[in-house]
Parts: C-alpha cells; sequence; structure tokens
C-alpha cells in the first residue's frame, strides 16, 4: 500500500504540523497550488509525479481536518516562523 492510499493526517496538529514543514522547506507552496506547476529558477518542475501524487494526497486529507489551511498558513504558521517576522 502506498502513501498516497494511508491517510497520514487526521488531526489538526499534523495538518499544521505538514503545513509548517512546506512552509519552510517550500515557502511559496500554498494548498491552492497544483503542485505540477510549480517550477525552480531555471523552469524545471519542482516535485517529481510520485511526490506531486503524495502531496496532492496530504493536501487533500489537510483539507479534511482544517477549513482554510491558506489562513492557518498566515495566521498560526507564517507569525511563528522567523523568515517571515525580521
Amino acid at each position: 500500500m502506498s502513501n498516497t492510499n494511508t491517510k497520514m493526517i487526521t488531526t489538526k496538529d499534523q495538518a499544521i504540523q505538514f503545513l509548517t514543514t512546506m512552509q519552510h522547506l517550500f515557502p511559496l507552496v500554498h494548498p491552492e497550488d497544483s503542485m505540477s506547476q510549480i517550477v525552480n529558477r531555471h523552469k524545471e518542475r519542482t516535485f517529481d509525479d510520485n511526490q506531486i501524487e503524495y502531496l496532492n494526497a496530504r493536501f487533500d486529507e489537510v483539507y479534511e481536518v482544517l477549513a482554510d489551511p491558506c489562513l492557518t498558513i498566515i495566521e498560526e504558521i507564517r507569525p511563528k516562523m522567523k523568515a517571515f517576522n525580521k
């Protein structure tokens, strides 16, 4: 069974942790983005097909737990991140 078929995010805390990790690794990526359209500075896709499948599954789970993941990023996650509060 692949990770895309097994629910990994089932609680608010898990959803916030996932979003926090994504913000640290890829601060310009948001839950509403199409993962296949994200490119690096060389105009190459940032994520491969397996990563896209995994991330889409996780973001779907986040939306099952949080009413507005983008608002959670803005109000709960970014205020605690040093990079956004210099």
